[in-house]
C-alpha cells in the first residue's frame, strides 16, 4: 500500500539497471532510452534503404546497370 507521494518499487525486481559505468537508471528510463535508440536506427535503416533502391534505379536508368550485366555475363562465359 502507497503512503503519500512514495513510489512503489519491487522488492524482487532490480529496479536500478546499470546501462553504463558511471549512472544508474531505473526501468523505464532505462526502455524509454532503448525505444528511443531502436526508433532511431530503424529510420536510419530505412533511410538507408530507400537509398539503395534509388542508387539502383538510378543505374539502371542511365544505363551502367548494362555495362555490369553484360560484364558479369561474358566472365560467367
Amino acid at each position: 500500500m502507497k503512503h503519500g507521494n512514495q513510489v512503489r518499487r519491487p522488492e524482487l525486481a532490480n529496479s536500478a539497471i546499470l546501462t553504463d559505468k558511471n549512472s544508474a537508471m531505473s526501468i523505464g528510463d532505462t526502455l524509454r532510452k532503448a525505444k528511443k535508440d531502436l526508433f532511431f536506427s530503424r529510420c536510419l535503416i530505412a533511410i538507408l534503404i530507400v537509398l539503395l533502391i534509388t542508387t539502383a534505379a538510378v543505374l539502371i536508368y542511365l544505363g551502367y546497370a548494362q555495362m555490369l550485366f553484360n560484364y558479369v555475363s561474358n566472365a560467367v562465359n
